[in-house]
């Protein structure tokens, strides 16, 4: 899957917890406050259990 921007998503298994919970960026790892972009949901399954993660970007990173 792909950014709004075209820029693929990471692999949700090589992300941390607080970014795979939406409280970290998912390029820069830094603990979002404010100023945040809503990057999609990585689709991710490990077998019958469905494991989607919404992921955020600081609006700085990468855009």
């Amino acid at each position: 899957m792909t950014t709004p921007t075209g820029q693929p998503l990471p692999d949700p298994r090589t992300l941390t917890w607080d970014q795979a919970n939406g409280r970290a960026c998912i390029w820069c790892g830094q603990l979002l406050t404010t100023s945040t972009i809503r990057v999609g949901i990585i689709h991710y399954r490990l077998g019958a259990h469905i494991l989607d993660t919404e992921v955020w970007a600081l609006a700085r990173s990468r855009w």
